[in-house]
This record gives C-alpha cells, structure tokens and sequence, in this order.
C-alpha cells in the first residue's frame, strides 16, 4: 500500500488537508494517530500507515477485515473497491456466473441461495455454530509468512471435511511441495463481511469458505494467468472438490484461491 493511498484516505475521512505526494510531513503521522485512536501504538510507522488505512476503509463499508496493521488480500481488495468508486462514482460489481461446464460434484451441498437456511444467519448465529480445526502440522499466514497456524474457523458443518480435505492434500504432497507451491499460505476462513463486488454476504461469513495463495489466484484473475491453473495445481484441486469444497476457479472461472461448501 502507498502512502499516497493513506494520505488520500485520511484526507477522506477528514483527518489530512496536505498534499498528496508521498512523503512523510508532520500532518500524517498526526493523522495516522487520529485514526487509530490508540491501537498498535507499538508497530511500526509501515504497520500504522496500512492500520489506518484499513479502520478508515472499514468505516467506509469497504470491509478491510482486522485492523492489525497487514495488507492482506481483505485489505487490497477493499483498496481496490474504494478506488473503483473513486473513479467511476459507483461500487464495482464482479460477475460470478456459474460456468456452464461445471456443476460441482457434491451435490448434498446447499446451493448459495438456501445458504442460511443450512448454515444459519451471519452474525451471532453463525458465531454460535462455528468450530476450530485442529491440523496435525502449520500453515503460513499469506499476508505474514512469518507466522502461521494449525487451527483455522469455519462452521461446524465445514470443519470435518476441511480438515480431512487439508490432511488428505498434505499426505499427497508433503510439506515440502506444499510450501515449494505456496499451497500452505492459508488466507483466511470465517470473516463476516460482504462479497466483494456484491452488496450479498460473502460465504466466509457464512463460515462455509476458506482461500489460499491470494496474490496469483486474485479475484477478477481467470484461467490460464491463476496460479492454480497449473497442472501441479489439479490434484489440490480435486482433493478439495472430493472433500466439499468446491473451487471458485472451476464454480465461475475466476478467484482461484477460494474454496467453498455451497453450489452457485
């Protein structure tokens, strides 16, 4: 993220009348402070220029995620929402039609419309029916390599077949492939908030979707530039699949680090 992105965005919230050009004057750090108000006082001058950032974006709807202070995909994606706005004076609108080629295998599998009425409702209900999967080894977090985790959140209708799916696809490919692939950066689960490029909830905040790799697997990025277009991809592919969960990339050709238990 540039700081002329942060610059722009505290003087949105009305926290900046400098120019916009880069460079760090006394106004945006004073602005940066502001718009914290107290959180991370400890990180870096990097980490609060993007935690500031993302609170301004989160309190403009654009569902930036957790303000930690880390440009994770939740964080570019919302950037990138905002900007399209700012140009066109309208929120973008990301086409998700069903491939006609494609119907998914699992067809037990609740289709997105009867969603909640499988899952529940997102907010407390889905909060009350979510669950831990415990993984046997670690996953890199994808927007901080240098952490990672053995237990993700989901729904309790998704965790046993996620952590079968992810155990399955470890004993496939060992650690060492995996990571050589980037098929271990875990970019998320659970997260109530929006689709993107969609005013309906996102599957994650049914607790029903997880995403992996974001970077080369982007959400507008179709087949053959995703990265999990390649041939050393299809069997991660399909161990998902055979597990529930569904790739986006074969659901509607596109965003092909998402994954879910729901049919289009």
């Amino acid at each position: 993220m540039r700081k002329r992105d942060v610059q722009m965005l505290l003087a949105q919230a009305g926290l900046y009348n400098g120019g916009i050009e880069g460079i760090d004057g006394p106004q945006t750090p004073r602005a940066v402070d502001t718009a914290l108000g107290g959180v991370g006082a400890r990180w870096s001058k990097k980490r609060r220029l993007i935690g500031a950032a993302q609170k301004i974006l989160n309190d403009l709807g654009f569902e930036a995620g957790t303000v930690d202070g880390y440009a994770g995909h939740n964080t570019k994606e919302a950037l990138a929402g905002w900007h399209y706005e700012r140009v066109h004076g309208r929120r973008e609108e990301v086409d998700r039609t069903a491939s006609s080629h494609y119907l998914g295998k699992s067809s037990p599998l609740p289709f997105q419309r009867d969603v909640e009425t499988f899952y529940g409702r997102p907010g407390d209900q889905i909060k009350y029916r979510l669950a831990r999967v415990e993984l046997p080894f670690k996953l890199r977090i994808d927007y901080n390599l240098r952490q990672s985790v053995s237990r993700l959140t989901v729904h309790e209708k998704c965790a046993q077949p996620l952590e079968n799916a992810l155990i399955a696809v470890h004993k496939h490919y060992g650690m060492e492939r995996m990571r050589s692939l980037g098929i271990d950066r875990y970019a998320g689960g659970y997260n109530h908030r929006r689709m993107r490029g969609g005013s309906k909830w996102s599957m994650h905040a049914y607790g029903c979707a997880v995403d992996f790799y974001a970077a080369p697997n982007g959400l507008r990025m179709k087949c053959p530039e995703a990265l999990f277009c390649g041939p050393e991809y299809r069997d991660f592919l399909d161990i998902m699949e055979d597990h529930g969960w569904l790739p986006a990339i074969r659901l509607w050709g596109k965003d092909a680090m998402h994954f879910q238990m729901a049919r289009l």
